[in-house]
């Protein structure tokens, strides 16, 4: 499993975390089945809005998939 995913189970789903991050849930499911990622420029705030259960430096860790 990928750390965006374990982000999204965390906050309660696709629909809320891409309310949150003001993005479609589309988009969500898109970093978790087609890229395996997230965006870089939503890894800070997906961090803060899991209050630290998911790290910075483990969402970067996807990129190094």
């Amino acid at each position: 499993m990928n750390y965006i995913t374990k982000a999204v189970k965390i906050y309660g789903g696709q629909t809320k975390l891409g309310i949150a991050l003001g993005v479609r849930q589309a988009s969500v499911w898109d970093w978790i089945n087609k890229y395996g990622q997230a965006p870089a420029k939503y890894i800070n705030k997906i961090s803060e809005l899991t209050n630290g259960q998911v790290t910075v430096s483990e969402l970067l860790s996807d990129h190094e998939k």
